[in-house]
């Protein structure tokens, strides 16, 4: 047997020819090729004869016949999409194609240009651009039974272009953000094409665009620009130009002067002549002009510039030079400026200045000028080079600034560093020597057979010797308070006689130890006074202490009280060792002691003046020194305002009442100095109350929850938590409120008693307190804690 013709329409030889001859159409609506009606058959002969991608959509069904062209637009749908349904082939493209297949099965015949359709032909989404024609295919009857599409994909060309339009914003962005200023100008007549805003800014936003240059900035030409764009174009080399001043027009009518740098960059077509320039350049106005007024600085700086030749001749200097030293400048020019050099500076500043002119380097030398007045001062001249390409010196530009302020003010503070130094070796003695009769009283006390008078005597040492450091301390707490401006003074109305009873008390042990005759007189005892007591009391003390500490044994001292017009004079008289007039002039300075005192034992640390100097110009009055020299004895005069009284006495605060005594209490106590919490925990139990002692903040916070003490002691700086830390735990405890809270540290600052109320605590007590002063803040708590 024969197998049986294929029809004509599919005789050709392309592939989908051949799929179609072999293809099962027994499945499809279609049928197979032979009971196709003549119309259709016509497309598809049609179709596959041709080169573009077509396909048509045929029956109930819209089953798809096509040619190799489009095989390829189908992709990985191909080959089965052959005789399947146009839904089932493009079913991911629906949405958007279907209302044009309804257009074309109404009849309607229609051309879509580059129309994005989202495809999954490869296995995975991409966009696609598509042109295409849809018009209907008629059966024998007339009727509409499918459409035919010739179409072709313009993916890469709707690529391209976006990729081209997005280049061209970019650069238009890039003239239009240039912050130079931007013109394209086509050659002969130099029309604008392209310009940005700032060349529009730059030549007064006047209409340019289209226009030739002569056209819109006629000026140019008068001021020789368009010569030079002739010469580009002729040439074809670029022109540079720097620092060109330009007259332009503005729309007022006004004239802006500008100075730009620029360049004209001829632009080259395929053929190799220049077809238009190209023109960016920046505004330089604002430096030019301060190089101009550079020129005038020169005079205004209150320092000396001047300007040297290579070879080190002053050429040029600024006014300030005329008016410091008062020589003219012609007469300074050269070598004359070195007339106002000190002689004993001449050989060596020329010295140094040939030196730095051989090496070329940075010249920095310290000098005397002689002022006008004939007054020497010293200056810090610096110079540095100005070299060409080659690294050639062409000139010298230096300035010579006064020192003289500032050179004094080093010398101060190196004094005041040799000061520290004094001060930090005092003090590590007058530490040290209350601490070597503390350790001999404590060995004493350690051994059992000493007799209970020297047992008591011990204690007494003990007692007297850390009651001096902590007069020391409290000193050097107060004077860092008042430099500070943090100590506040509590003044009242007080008698001038309680004063001096109260300073002639405390000064009245080291004056009968050293046999002194100590006495007062004071003119008016019973003569009111507004100032701190306390404060006050401490000035006399401490002046009386020093008039006593360096006056030898035997002397006599003196403090008298009058009024001396406006103010309250209190005077101490002395006839002790006496002041030089070196030492009187810083005598109330920081660390300050006279050289003769040093080598006495009781020298001090240097700072009781300085404060006593603070405390009374805190109560606005003043303080002076006097002393007819060494041997010849000091007096010391404190002037407070004399000031209206009140018309009544003031009102003395009753005694505040002693607690009961015998009450004990349940104390926990907490330092991470072991030694200095067991001696006070003893001290606590000697008076009848049971003490727990913790030596970091976590046993400390452990022992709090646990004992519920009404009292707690505790240092700030502890291990795990501090003071702080433990304070707040306790108070957020149920019994916490109740309890009296007392910090004592180290730090005595009015921020760290801030902190500590902050935290919690009821009393802040700065080491070494008084025990008493423990004692009695226990005893006078309530039984019941706050509000008990």
């Amino acid at each position: 047997m024969h197998p049986e013709p294929q029809p004509a329409f599919l005789a050709g030889t392309s592939a989908m020819a051949g799929l179609m001859r072999s293809h099962d159409w027994s499945a499809t609506a279609v049928g197979g090729p032979r009971g196709w009606p003549q119309s259709l058959r016509s497309v598809v002969h049609l179709m596959l004869g041709s080169g573009f991608p077509m396909f048509v959509a045929w029956g109930p069904t819209l089953e798809m016949l096509y040619n190799d062209a489009y095989a390829e637009v189908l992709g990985r749908k191909h080959p089965a999409a052959l005789g399947s349904p146009f839904r089932t082939v493009w079913y991911d493209i629906l949405e958007d194609i279907m209302p044009l297949v309804e257009r074309a099965l109404a009849g309607e015949t229609f051309l879509m240009e580059n129309l994005l359709l989202r495809m999954q032909r490869k296995g995975y989404e991409e966009d696609t651009w598509f042109t295409f024609s849809y018009s209907p295919v008629l059966d024998e009857a007339g009727r509409t039974a499918g459409f035919y599409c010739v179409c072709t994909e313009t993916t890469g060309m709707v690529l391209a272009e976006r990729h081209q339009r997005a280049e061209q914003e970019r650069l238009q962005a890039l003239f239009q953000q240039a912050p130079g200023f931007v013109a394209v100008l086509h050659a002969p007549d130099y029309v604008f094409e392209v310009v940005n805003p700032a060349y529009e800014q730059l030549v007064g936003y006047r209409k340019l665009l289209g226009l030739t240059l002569r056209q819109a900035v006629p000026e140019a030409e008068e001021q020789g620009f368009v010569a030079l764009l002739d010469q580009v174009l002729r040439t074809g080399e670029p022109f540079v130009g720097r620092g060109v001043r330009a007259l332009l027009h503005q729309q007022d009518g006004e004239q802006r002067e500008a100075w730009v740098d620029f360049v004209y960059q001829p632009l080259v077509n395929p053929a190799g002549s220049v077809d238009g320039i190209f023109v960016y350049g920046v505004e330089v106005t604002e430096q030019m002009r301060a190089q101009q007024a550079l020129l005038a600085f020169s005079n205004s700086i209150p320092a000396i510039a001047w300007e040297a030749a290579p070879s080190g001749k002053v050429e040029r200097l600024n006014s300030q030079w005329v008016a410091y030293t008062g020589q003219a400048e012609e007469n300074a020019l050269g070598q004359g400026w070195t007339e106002a050099l000190h002689p004993e500076d001449t050989e060596r500043v020329r010295s140094q200045w040939k030196e730095i002119r051989e090496q070329g380097g940075e010249w920095n030398a310290e000098m005397r000028l002689r002022r006008h007045d004939g007054v020497w001062r010293w200056f810090h001249t610096r110079a540095v080079p100005q070299r060409d390409a080659q690294g050639k010196v062409l000139r010298w530009f230096g300035t010579a600034s006064d020192i003289e302020d500032a050179r004094r003010a080093t010398l101060a503070l190196e004094a005041a560093d040799r000061q520290k130094d004094v001060f930090l070796a005092t003090l590590a003695h007058e530490l040290r020597n209350p601490l070597a009769p503390i350790r001999t009283a404590v060995h004493l006390l350690a051994k059992e057979q000493v007799s209970e008078a020297v047992r008591k005597r011990s204690v007494e040492i003990i007692g007297r010797q850390v009651g001096h450091m902590a007069r020391l301390l409290d000193d050097l707490i107060d004077v860092a308070r008042i430099t500070q401006r943090r100590l506040v003074l509590k003044p009242e109305w007080v008698r001038v006689q309680a004063i001096v009873d109260t300073a002639l008390e405390a000064a009245a042990p080291l004056a009968e130890a050293k046999r002194h005759t100590l006495g007062a007189r004071v003119s008016r005892p019973q003569q009111w006074v507004r100032a701190d007591p306390l404060r006050l009391s401490q000035v006399l003390a401490n002046l009386l202490n020093n008039a006593a500490k360096y006056t030898d044994h035997g002397g006599r001292i003196t403090l008298e009280v009058g009024i001396d017009g406006a103010w309250v004079l209190f005077t101490v008289t002395d006839t002790g060792i006496g002041l030089g007039a070196e030492a009187l002039q810083k005598v109330f300075a920081m660390f300050a002691q006279e050289q003769a005192a040093l080598d006495r034992a009781e020298g001090g640390l240097g700072i009781g003046l300085a404060l006593a100097k603070g405390l009374v110009e805190l109560h606005g009055g003043t303080i002076t020194a006097y002393s007819g020299g060494l041997g010849q004895g000091s007096r010391f005069e404190v002037r407070l305002p004399l000031l209206e009284h009140p018309d009544e006495p003031a009102r003395v605060a009753p005694a505040a009442q002693p607690a009961a005594a015998g009450r004990s209490r349940l104390v926990l106590l907490a330092d991470d100095n072991v030694d200095a919490a067991e001696v006070l925990a003893e001290l606590l139990r000697l008076e009848g109350h049971e003490v727990k002692v913790a030596h970091d903040g976590h046993a400390a916070a452990g022992l709090a929850a646990y004992l519920q003490p009404q009292v707690l002691v505790l240092d700030i700086g502890m291990p795990g938590l501090n003071g702080y830390e433990v304070a707040r735990q306790v108070r957020a405890q149920p019994w916490g409120p109740r309890a009296l809270l007392i910090a004592a540290t180290g730090w005595g600052q009015e921020e760290d008693r801030r902190r500590a109320m902050e935290a919690g605590f009821d009393l802040h007590f700065t080491k070494p307190f008084a025990p008493e002063q423990l004692l009695d803040a226990i005893r006078s708590w309530p039984a019941g804690g706050r509000g008990g």
